[in-house]
């Protein structure tokens, strides 16, 4: 007897489970112009924020470039003596303890020397 409640009891709930679970249908929805508006601009903003960026980040990088690619005048300075002595070379080709020139020369610097960059 207990068992038939049970059993009916448990397909009225699988039924109220089923009916529950059915796709209910969407009501029309009624955008509100203003709304639209203003999303469309954000976005529209967003885009023109994010071009200038990427056009500003490669004007950096072209300047960079560029300027790592200039002829430099080196001057190597002993610091004991005063001797001078003058090199052109590339200026990502300039290290701290030396740089190779234009000739193809590759140059040195000892402790007691300094180096002195030149631009034009």
């Amino acid at each position: 007897m207990i068992s038939k409640i049970l059993v009916t009891l448990g397909v009225i709930m699988a039924c109220m489970w089923m009916l529950s679970a059915r796709v209910k249908p969407e009501l029309r929805k009624v955008l509100n112009p203003v709304a639209e508006r203003r999303k469309k601009q954000l976005r529209n903003g967003a885009i023109a924020f994010m071009i200038v960026m990427i056009i500003a980040a490669g004007v950096m990088i072209y300047l960079e470039v560029d300027e790592r690619s200039a002829v430099v005048t080196v001057h190597v300075i002993n610091t004991q003596s005063g001797a001078k002595k003058s090199y052109r070379a590339m200026k990502n080709e300039i290290h701290s303890d030396g740089f190779t020139t234009l000739d193809g020369v590759q140059v040195f610097v000892a402790g007691i020397e300094r180096i002195e960059i030149e631009t034009r």
